[in-house]
């Protein structure tokens, strides 16, 4: 691709990265995504995650049929995030003489997951205007994928005929896809007590705080295992000084590549509160929820999206190599509802720090390979 290609390609995600949309308010994101892509002749229908999710912005859903000799292949997914964390308001983005693309260090880049919805659009467009056989193609863009990936769970797949997908949102080096992702359980502890003056009468109260110490002090943090981490995020609890505290809120999560290693954390956390609590005659409740379920990737050579991805890597002089990623995608989503995805290379690099960065011939090449994939 020369030089106007690569301009052109840059410009795109200018345009996008340059656009406010954290999570639940990618509104402006959307809109511009339906204007460009209709340009390409593609309709893209919003559903009513927005009115689900509590943000202003559904999943856009969009598909064309293939042509010429590919025309009845199997149909491919392409999915990408809407949505940037923060700070992401009041993006300025910098092009470097280099060629490296940052913001002004104030905000993220936002290449996650702009840089994404880039090279999707890019390579269709350049599939249109090289006028090259391609497969049926649908895509999907997700609001709120960065809290969890509400946007992505509140989609009806039912719709969707690909069972093969891909999901541009692996960082790292060219080539790289999530070998695994993991099962995210989040959970909420509150501990209940009894206040008392601190003074006076501390023997009347009940300690939420010491009972929630003593719990947390009793459970390994960090890598439970080689493939499970456990964390205490927050904790809120107390009002003043000189009153023993009669609640406390302790916030985590669990992450682990195995399903059922999570569920089993999030049991000994519940059965270590229950009994710190109970030697003080405190009492407890519990908020928990599975925000990913653990997968690995497809990795059988035959028929698999990793074969087509590597097959399109290899047109390009290019390999793939696998990455055991404990962040979670959308990609969770869709091989949780039975489609055949995997989360493969975005130029994207530092993500979720204000020094993010990505460079216009990394956008040009990951454009390159998505046209490459829809060209089988």
């Amino acid at each position: 691709m020369g030089k106007e290609i690569a301009d052109r390609i840059t410009d795109s995600f200018i345009k996008l990265a340059e656009i406010d949309g954290i999570s639940y308010g990618e509104r402006k994101v959307a809109d511009h995504l339906k204007k460009i892509w209709k340009e390409l002749g593609v309709e893209l229908s919003e559903d009513n995650a927005g009115d689900k999710i509590g943000g202003d912005t559904g999943n856009l859903f969009g598909s064309v049929p293939g042509k010429g000799e590919l025309k009845d292949a199997d149909p491919i997914l392409f999915c990408a995030h809407m949505d940037t964390v923060s700070p992401g308001i009041g993006k300025k983005i910098v092009v470097h003489e280099d060629g490296k693309i940052t913001s002004d260090k104030t905000t993220v880049l936002g290449a996650d997951d702009r840089a994404a919805l880039t090279v999707i659009y890019e390579g269709y467009r350049q599939v249109l205007l090289e006028d090259v056989d391609h497969v049926p193609i649908e895509f999907l863009f997700t609001p709120a994928e960065e809290t969890y990936t509400v946007g992505a769970s509140s989609f009806d797949y039912s719709v969707v005929k690909a069972k093969k997908a891909f999901v541009p949102d692996c960082s790292g080096d060219f080539g790289v896809y999530s070998s695994q992702e993991p099962t995210l359980i989040y959970f909420e502890i509150t501990v209940k007590g009894k206040s008392a003056h601190a003074g006076f009468e501390p023997e009347n109260g009940i300690n939420s705080i010491a009972a929630a110490a003593s719990a947390i002090s009793r459970i390994k943090q960090g890598w439970v295992n080689d493939h499970t981490s456990l964390n205490f995020g927050t904790i809120e609890g107390g009002t003043v000084s000189n009153a023993v505290s009669a609640k406390v809120l302790i916030k985590g999560e669990i992450r682990s590549a195995v399903h059922e290693d999570a569920l089993a954390a999030f049991e000994n956390v519940r059965k270590v509160f229950e009994e710190e609590t109970a030697a003080i005659g405190a009492s407890l409740e519990f908020f928990s929820d599975i925000r990913l379920k653990a997968y690995k990737a497809n990795e059988s050579e035959t028929g698999s999206a990793l074969e087509l991805y590597n097959k399109a890597l290899s047109a390009i002089g290019e390999r793939s190599f696998p990455k055991k990623s404990f962040g979670g995608s959308d990609n969770n989503v869709l091989v949780r509802n039975g489609i055949d995805g995997l989360c493969i290379y975005n130029a994207m690099h530092e993500i979720h720090t204000v020094n993010e960065y990505t460079t216009v011939d990394e956008l040009v090449k990951t454009t390159q390979l998505v046209k490459n994939i829809m060209t089988g």
